[in-house]
């Protein structure tokens, strides 16, 4: 239940309508007891919150269910498996079209992408990548600061400029924009960038930790040889589109590597009521090596040697992602309560390679259209539906809710009320014991964004972000469908539940 030491509600305001800051009070009051009365009245009026475990939340982007569900079927991915064994797994509905930094802002706020004013990758008053200051409305990050409770958010989208929170943040940056604005060159997280971290000082403890992981041949040892595997070997020599395929993906190899350091360092120094961190290097290297998986989708000849060497990239990159969320469950006790989701799934696309407007393109898997993502849940309340079993035998996974539900999920197990003005969303009771709602009910307050700063434009230009849009077209966003400010919710996976 929520723990205050003096019932408010609205603007901090108290039972009987007094303001919390005090105000004109009866002469007849003697002055000791107005001293005394004033002095309980503001150390003490303010919510806060008792949360019986910690929650980490570990944002996956663009995994697909028929993956995971293939690899667990042969016995791997042995952390998320032991999760779904224990706790619940189902598949969440997203938008379309889904595009990350739209929806995993829908995830930490509870709102539409219209009420939260994230639309896209790039604000359209600047032209350039959308920074924190645009967002409307609070996240579960400042949520959590109101209510006394910490958290630790590493790498998540739209969080550059860091914001003042109780606990830390280390901001995405992956765009040129804020280190041209710094007039700055390095890798993903950068030193000398104000708002890289919030506290400032946090940069300088996880740089070391940063610079080592990202190192161009610890990623060749790390990343590219368990991956690709010894690339001077394959017969015939690669050409240069497809070695243009590796190459172009090491930014997100660098960054789910610098992110992954600092979350590990954070997480086991000072562990917060809530721990985030995301990974997007999933959905980089699906949208790239997705033809080698599935070959006979696609119409045009994909060598078969190729296909031998990185028909099993995605599924590697799995492995990798997998071994990190076990080092980072290691640093938490047993009772943490663990969320293991991603913004959407992914699938073919672009069969005869090209886009629908007949240019050529190099990327094989995509997720406009929205297809859902999937939603791992574990720990204390958190209900056992059917275990391990029961998810590699279904044809196609029960929806536990929707991205608009995450974020009162997690306030709900924060011991937080959620925001009546967060919208559709609702708290995914399926997923939950029933001694848990019932024991707890689910509490609501009018809207958690009063007082907050105001919405302005993004910190950037589109010249300053000239090398961000040029990785997101890469990636086949920025000229589209995606341009549009009208969402929808997302379908099925074409082909759900039928693997291969």
């Amino acid at each position: 239940m929520i723990h205050q030491t003096t019932k408010c509600t609205g603007k901090f305001k108290c039972e009987d309508g007094a303001p919390s800051s005090g105000g004109p009070m009866r002469t007849l009051f003697p002055v000791l007891l107005l001293a005394a009365f004033a002095g309980f009245w503001q150390g003490g009026c303010g919510p806060s919150a008792s949360p019986e475990a910690p929650v980490l939340l570990i944002a996956v982007d663009g995994m697909e269910i028929a993956v995971v569900r293939e690899m667990m079927a042969d016995g791997e991915l042995p952390v998320m498996a032991s999760l779904i064994d224990r706790g619940v797994c189902g598949s969440i509905q997203t938008i379309a079209p889904a595009l990350s930094p739209v929806v995993w802002t829908t995830v930490a706020t509870g709102k539409s992408p219209e009420n939260h004013g994230i639309t896209g990758f790039t604000d359209r008053v600047t032209g350039g990548a959308f920074t924190s200051n645009a967002r409307r409305g609070k996240a579960i990050w400042n949520i959590t600061s109101d209510y006394g409770l910490t958290c630790n958010s590493v790498g998540y989208w739209i969080t550059w400029p860091a914001e003042e929170i109780e606990g830390v943040i280390v901001s995405q940056t992956s765009s040129e924009s804020q280190v041209q604005l710094q007039k700055m060159k390095k890798g993903m997280l950068f030193r000398d960038l104000e708002g890289a971290t919030y506290p400032p000082g946090i940069i300088d403890e996880i740089w070391p930790f940063v610079e080592k992981a990202s190192r161009s041949d610890r990623l060749s040892r790390a990343v590219v040889a368990p991956v690709f595997g010894d690339l001077k070997t394959i017969e015939p020599p690669l050409p240069d589109e497809v070695r243009n395929l590796i190459s172009s993906s090491y930014w997100s190899f660098a960054a789910d590597s610098s992110y992954h350091a600092s979350a590990r360092y954070l997480f086991e120094k000072n562990p917060a009521d809530l721990n985030i961190v995301y990974y997007g290097g999933t959905d980089v290297i699906g949208h790239r090596f997705w033809r080698y998986r599935e070959p006979e989708v696609f119409t045009y000849p994909i060598p078969k040697e190729y296909i031998e060497a990185f028909g099993d990239s995605i599924e590697s990159y799995y492995r990798l992602t997998d071994r990190k969320i076990g080092e980072l469950m290691a640093l938490f006790p047993r009772d943490t309560r663990v969320v293991v989701m991603s913004d959407h799934g992914m699938h073919a696309e672009f069969e005869n390679g090209r886009t629908p407007s007949g240019e050529p393109i190099s990327l094989s898997a995509h997720h406009l259209d929205g297809p859902p993502g999937i939603f791992i849940a574990a720990g204390p309340g958190i209900r056992k539906k059917g275990g391990l079993s029961a998810f590699i035998e279904s044809r196609e996974l029960a929806q536990v809710g929707t991205i608009f539900d995450v974020a009162p999920t997690l306030l709900y197990l924060l011991d937080i009320p959620v925001g009546r003005s967060m919208g559709a969303g609702r708290v995914m009771k399926w997923i939950l014991e029933s001694a848990l709602v019932k024991g707890r009910p689910v509490e609501y307050v009018d809207n958690h964004d009063e007082g907050f700063r105001p919405p302005t434009a993004s910190r950037s230009s589109a010249e300053a972000d000239r090398e961000f849009i040029d990785r997101m077209k890469a990636l086949g966003y920025m000229g589209g469908q995606e341009e549009s400010e009208s969402f929808r919710m997302g379908g099925k996976r074409p082909g759900a539940g039928s693997g291969k």
